[in-house]
C-alpha cells in the first residue's frame, strides 16, 4: 500500500518517489566525487520524478541522533568547502535584511508588551510573555549590536567560504542504518555552512545540548570568527510569536519561544 505525503511524495516499501525540484542526481554524482556518500541511492528517474531507496532508521535518543547528524553534516561541509568571489553588495544585502528583521521584531514586541501592560488582568500567556519580555528585548539588542560589528569585519571581503548546504536539516531528515544518511536533498544550495547549522538549530537543535553539538562540528570543520558571529546573531533573533484565539496554544507557543531564547543565550555565551 502506498502512502502519499503532500501529494508530492509516494512512499513504498522499496523506494520513495518525488517530483523533481532540483537536480539531485547531479548533486549526488558530485558528492560521490568528493568522497561523501551519506545519502540514499537513486533507484530510477525520469524527466519529472526520481525514486530513492527507502531507509528505515534505527531508534535513537534525540541527543544521540543530533550527534550523528552534526557529524554527518560537518563531513558534508568539510568535503565540499571552497572559496569563491563575493559580489560587492552581497554582505550589505545580508546586513540590511537581518537588520530589517531585528527592527521589525523589536517594534512588534514593543507594541505587544504595551498592550499587555494595559490589561487589568493578564491571561496566563500574556503574563508569561510579560515576565520574559526583557530577555526577548535584550536578545534583539545584542543581535543588532553584533550585526554592526560583523558587517564592519566582512564589508570589504572579496572572498567567501561556501560549501554544499543541505538546506533542510532536521532530525526527521536523518536516519542511521549501518551508516548515516541525510534525506530530502531537494532544497540543497551552495552557500555558507552557517545556513545548515542555523536551520537545524531553529527546527530541533535548541531543544538539545547545542554547545556540545557545536563542539563536535568544530572538531571536523572549525568555524571562522565571522561565521561564529553570524551564527550567534541569527540564533539571538527570536521567532515571531503569533497570537491566536486559543489560550492553551498561545501559552505553549510562548513557552517554546522562551525556551528558544534562553537556549540561544546559553549558546552565544559559550560560542564567542
Amino acid at each position: 500500500m502506498n502512502n502519499k505525503i503532500r501529494n508530492s511524495v509516494i512512499i513504498k516499501e522499496d523506494g520513495v518517489s518525488k517530483k523533481k525540484t532540483n537536480n539531485v542526481s547531479e548533486l549526488f554524482d558530485y558528492l560521490k566525487y568528493r568522497n561523501f556518500d551519506n545519502y540514499p541511492s537513486i533507484i530510477s528517474e525520469d524527466e519529472e520524478t526520481y525514486t530513492m531507496e527507502y531507509i528505515k532508521g534505527e531508534n535513537y535518543y534525540e541527543i544521540s541522533k543530533g550527534v550523528e547528524l552534526i557529524k554527518t553534516v560537518s563531513s558534508l561541509h568539510n568535503k565540499t568547502i571552497f572559496y569563491k568571489d563575493v559580489s560587492k553588495n552581497k554582505y550589505r544585502t545580508i546586513y540590511n535584511k537581518i537588520l530589517g528583521n531585528i527592527r521589525y521584531l523589536k517594534q512588534y514586541y514593543l507594541e505587544l508588551i504595551s498592550k499587555i501592560e494595559e490589561e487589568e488582568y493578564m491571561s496566563p500567556s500574556n503574563y508569561l510573555f510579560a515576565r520574559n519580555y526583557s530577555s526577548i528585548d535584550s536578545s534583539l539588542e545584542y543581535a543588532e549590536r553584533e550585526l554592526k560589528k560583523w558587517f564592519n569585519i566582512v564589508s570589504n571581503k572579496t572572498k567567501e567560504r561556501v560549501c554544499i548546504v543541505h538546506n533542510n536539516l532536521s532530525l526527521d531528515h536523518f536516519v542511521s542504518k549501518g551508516k548515516n544518511y541525510l534525506l530530502s536533498w531537494d532544497k540543497h544550495v551552495v552557500d555558507t555552512p552557517i545556513l545548515d547549522i542555523y536551520n537545524f538549530y531553529k527546527k530541533d537543535g535548541y531543544r538539545l545540548d547545542f554547545n556540545y553539538l557545536l563542539d563536535i562540528y568544530n572538531e571536523n570543520l572549525e568555524l571562522s570568527k565571522e561565521e561564529k558571529m553570524l551564527l550567534n546573531i541569527l540564533i539571538s533573533i527570536p521567532p515571531k510569536i503569533d497570537k491566536i484565539n486559543n489560550e492553551y496554544e498561545n501559552t505553549l507557543n510562548i513557552k517554546n519561544t522562551i525556551n528558544y531564547i534562553y537556549s540561544g543565550i546559553n549558546v552565544v555565551s559559550k560560542n564567542k
